[in-house]
């Protein structure tokens, strides 16, 4: 797998021409003792694609291509009277364009519009925007930007409204005892979404200031939740001045997805999401520590086919589920007898999403 960090993987464009877009559901994945590995692809992928009349395009200033693309009904639901969101009917496209002069920060400048939508919305979309208006300050990087336009943001509120691709980093803690795999998995605490579900030991999401660099987000989330020091240039790992291993950088997954109902307000969103893949073999002696007990319940050891069973029986969090399948397959412990979709499986890790994501 070439390296994330190379010309290749960062100027890909999942999909040059979407396809129109006439429908759209949510597909239900129940879990049961049953359940089989494939379903670990359909949890987090309930956006589904029908030939017709379309999504709505969403464009900032002269941008050469599009950031996002809407439901209809999004559209049709968000205030626009008054802001700097043009209103085009005719070509199915919300464009936020506003007035820039000579010597104006573009950044600062869309911020605040963005933030002025919510406050106007704020009662609208099941009142998704009114918990992050308290604060104003969680922001999610858009991809897909020209050089000129790099930097700007969204609230995270509004990202599943406008068809925002999501950016996250994960990180797969392993170890080798008796010739066997076993990986290191976090179980979400009960005060966080998708609460009592299992997790990679590190994993979060692409944040305003890394850059667009995954080792940079890499190297803050590690220090956070497992007190883990990346040091980015040699990727080499320390815990307490010791050092534990080598993070490797694996892969690039992509998901497609429209929130259900445990995501409360922000139910019907939708989430073109991309997540960078990380690896780090640790030796079989070290134990890692988790450094938010409010989020996280604790870490635990468990064999490969132990976490086999614990995705097809629906215990991960949805795109903790495809990175750790991702990891999986990589290592060669999914075979052809645990899944009658095993040819599928690889393919459906690769979501197109019809937008740029450098």
């Amino acid at each position: 797998m070439a390296s994330l960090a190379s010309p290749r993987t960062s100027s890909t464009m999942l999909s040059e021409n979407p396809s129109p877009i006439h429908r759209w559901t949510i597909t239900p994945v129940t879990p049961s003792s049953t359940g089989s590995l494939y379903d670990v692809i359909r949890r987090c992928n309930k956006f589904e694609e029908r030939q017709g009349s379309g999504m709505w395009e969403f464009a900032i200033l002269d941008n050469s291509t599009p950031v996002g693309y809407m439901l209809p009904q999004h559209v049709a639901e968000m205030k626009w009277d008054n802001t700097s969101f043009k209103v085009s009917r005719a070509k199915l496209k919300i464009h936020l364009n506003p007035v820039i002069k000579p010597g104006d920060d573009i950044v600062d400048i869309c911020r605040r519009e963005f933030i002025q939508l919510c406050q106007k919305n704020a009662d609208n979309l099941n009142g998704c925007f009114q918990k992050w208006l308290k604060k104003s300050s969680d922001f999610h990087p858009i991809r897909g930007l020209d050089a000129k336009l790099a930097g700007l943001v969204i609230p995270s509120a509004a990202r599943g409204i406008f068809g925002i691709v999501t950016t996250g980093v994960h990180m797969n803690m392993f170890t080798i005892r008796g010739g066997g795999i076993y990986v290191w998995v976090s179980r979400r605490s009960q005060n966080v979404t998708y609460a009592r579900k299992l997790d990679q030991l590190v994993a979060g999401a692409m944040d305003p200031e890394d850059n667009m660099d995954p080792l940079v987000t890499l190297k803050r989330e590690a220090m956070e939740e497992a007190g883990l020091l990346v040091d980015i240039h040699t990727k080499m790992v320390t815990w307490r001045g010791v050092y534990v291993g080598r993070v490797t950088s694996e892969s690039l997954i992509s998901f497609y997805d429209q929130k259900d109902h445990i995501a409360g307000s922000e139910e019907g969103h939708i989430e073109p999401g991309i997540r960078y893949t990380f690896d780090l073999e640790v030796s079989p002696g070290f134990i890692p520590y988790p450094e938010e007990p409010e989020s996280i319940d604790g870490f635990v050891l468990k064999p490969v086919e132990e976490v086999k069973r614990d995705l097809k029986n629906a215990e991960w969090k949805p795109n903790c589920g495809l990175v750790m399948l991702d990891f999986l397959l990589r290592k060669g412990v999914v075979r052809e007898d645990d899944d009658v979709n095993f040819g599928l499986l690889r393919r459906g890790l690769h979501r197109s999403l019809a937008l740029r994501i450098e």
